[in-house]
């Protein structure tokens, strides 16, 4: 019976295997990264859809037997299935950790079907030591502190070593989480089974970081719960001293009075190490009880500017200082950062200035280009700039260069005072920066003069004109052309190229290339040229003009004999019917007007303008118009003439 079972069950193989004899065997699960303590068993997953061939697998590029108690087929009763997965039992470090594959062997020996998985990871996993932490090379034992100095960047170095997967390392600074720069994972040169992780911390250091704890915690899944170790170090973070006065509020400033007042001052330093701690008075250091100022009872040769500075191995701390009951003129203490600034093209300067005075005084910046003397009247003072302690200047252009001078000024009474600083003289190098494009203009067989004009700083130490292929240096000469010595003004320069005789082949683009020791640039000037009228041109075209004008004088006179014989026709002649008188001539504006009642004179501004000489009058003005027949009467013969007015 048994036998019948196994002939029919070779008999469905053999069925189902024709029926899909076609299909080509593929991955339907491929293993992957797996990790196992040591002792455990690990399974390593890979099925195939349509296998026919036969499953094999590899450890580090080498065939693996299969053993009994070692390395098992997880479904070897399945012998028609695609389940190619094998058990690791009792997983080792030396034995069993590396990178496998699953492989199938092809369908049959005329189909190119077989397979091989991509190498997966096995991992027995290895607890690594603590981690420990590195500076400057060094290791950082328990209670020992990093010393960085403030405003710097320290590189931080945390191990973890000899652990297998490696372990994942974070860093501390109290309860904040910081980023590191990277960490990276080598395997031990004597165990290469195991990795040591390192992990580099790249730490600004700041006054707010002194005295807090740095930690280092490396993760890993074979240490105890909470399966992470730390290691920690304190941060001593120097920094130079930083002061204040305390005592000196404005109102007991403001109330002391010669005589009846007494001041304590105290200078409090903050810095790391301890700060060492003096008072100066107008700039002069004076023997106090260390950082107590006592002023008892007040005088007059107490006042004047109090300072409190403060010194440590970090540095020196600015100078906090205050004014004690005197007003005075103000005075410019401070101007900079030095007298002579020198500033790149387009870059950002900052100019400051201090001033001491009571009441406080006011800013007033000022621009002179050229360079101006000391300020005498509003004239001289150049252009305000700016009324702030300090003067930033954006993107620093060569119109920026020149004298900067601060003006301090207070009210004292009835009287304003002021104070000028010494002028701070701005040099802006660069390269030479002009007009790219500029024309020119010229008549055939004139000179012209081609100009380019440009700003530089250092001055320029080369010029060359091009046109074609033809090249002259600044200055020089070559035939008819002439590159002439820059004038200059302020930093600016005005090249000029004189061209004479000017010919039609000369219009063409003229390029100057200018350079100094931060760059160069290039400056192209078109020029046009324009044709004269010649003498003959001009004996041509004389006959022409005296026809012209000849033409005009004929019309003129046509003109005027159309408009005489309009006039004419204006006078008429006319005879009385009865009485047979002789004939009489009667103008056109020999008429009669009615009388009518007089009206008071019309101002010009209604009556309106006046007409042109010769236009007609209008009827609402003069009267009706009577036509030539009504004035036959019967009459002797009479001449009519217009009335005569009075």
């Amino acid at each position: 019976m048994e036998l019948k079972w196994d002939c029919l069950l070779h008999v469905l193989v053999i069925l189902f295997s024709t029926k899909k004899i076609h299909a080509v065997q593929r991955f339907v699960e491929m293993p992957s990264y797996t990790e196992v303590n040591p002792g455990e068993d690990a399974l390593l997953k890979c099925r195939i859809s349509e296998k026919r061939g036969v499953c094999s697998w590899q450890k580090d590029n080498k065939p693996v037997g299969i053993y009994r108690g070692k390395y098992e087929w997880a479904n070897e009763n399945s012998p028609v299935g695609g389940d190619c997965s094998l058990w690791v039992r009792a997983a080792t470090l030396q034995l069993d950790d590396g990178q496998w594959q699953c492989q199938v062997t092809a369908s049959n020996y005329d189909v190119q079907d077989a397979l091989s998985s991509p190498p997966a990871p096995l991992a027995v996993r290895v607890p690594p030591q603590s981690p420990r932490i590195l500076f400057n090379g060094s290791h950082v034992l328990p209670g020992q502190n990093i010393t960085v100095p403030a405003g710097s960047r320290a590189t931080v170095v945390c191990e973890a070593r000899y652990g297998n997967p490696p372990a994942y390392i974070e860093w501390y600074l109290e309860k904040e989480r910081l980023t590191a720069w990277s960490q990276t994972n080598a395997s031990e040169v004597e165990r290469p089974r195991v990795w040591a992780a390192r992990s580099v911390l790249e730490l600004g250091a700041t006054r707010s970081a002194h005295g807090r704890t740095l930690a280092c915690r490396a993760h890993h899944p074979s240490y105890p719960a909470p399966y992470y170790r730390d290691s920690y170090t304190m941060l001593d973070v120097t920094y130079a001293p930083v002061v204040s006065i305390n005592g000196a509020d404005a109102s007991t400033l403001a109330n002391l009075e010669e005589g009846s007042s007494a001041l304590s001052l105290e200078c409090r330093a903050n810095g790391n190490p301890s700060p060492y701690v003096w008072w100066t008075r107008n700039g002069q250091v004076i023997p106090t009880n260390g950082p107590k100022l006592i002023l008892a009872p007040i005088v007059r040769n107490h006042s004047g500017i109090y300072g409190c500075q403060a010194r440590n191995s970090a540095g020196t701390s600015d100078s906090v200082k205050i004014e004690i009951d005197v007003k005075y003129p103000p005075r410019v203490t401070w101007v900079g950062p030095d007298t002579v600034v020198e500033a790149n093209l387009f870059s950002q300067i900052t100019l400051e200035c201090k001033a001491e005075g009571n009441p406080l005084p006011s800013y007033q910046w000022y621009h002179s280009p050229g360079g101006a003397a000391r300020i005498n009247d509003a004239q001289e003072e150049g252009v305000p700039v700016s009324s702030t302690p300090q003067l930033q200047l954006h993107n620093v252009s060569y119109a920026q260069h020149g004298r900067y001078t601060c003006v301090a000024s207070n009210r004292i009474g009835l009287q304003d005072r002021r104070h000028q600083s010494e002028a701070i003289r701005v040099n802006v190098l660069g390269p030479p920066v002009g007009e790219a494009r500029g024309a020119a203009h010229a008549w055939r067989g004139a000179a012209v003069r081609l100009h380019a004009a440009l700003c530089a700083d250092p001055p320029p130490r080369r010029a060359v004109w091009t046109w074609g292929s033809l090249r002259l240096d600044v200055p020089g000469e070559l035939g008819r052309f002439s590159s002439l010595e820059p004038s200059s003004e302020n930093g600016c320069y005005r090249y000029t190229l004189l061209v004479s005789n000017v010919a039609p082949d000369d219009a063409r683009a003229y390029v100057l290339r200018v350079e100094n020791e931060r760059g160069s640039s290039t400056h192209a000037v078109a020029l046009t040229v324009h044709d004269n009228f010649s003498l003959t041109e001009t004996s041509h075209a004389a006959p022409l003009a005296a026809a012209a004008l000849v033409s005009a004088a004929l019309l003129v006179l046509v003109l005027c004999l159309v408009v005489r014989c309009r006039r004419r026709r204006e006078s008429v002649e006319y005879k009385t019917d009865d009485l047979n008188s002789e004939k009489t001539v009667l103008p056109a504006d020999a008429v009669y007007t009615p009388r009518v009642p007089a009206s008071p004179p019309v101002p010009p501004s209604v009556a309106g303008p006046p007409g042109p000489p010769g236009a007609a009058v209008p009827r609402a003005a003069t009267g009706g118009r009577y036509s030539p027949g009504a004035l036959q009467v019967r009459r002797a013969a009479v001449v009519l003439q217009p009335p005569t007015t009075v």
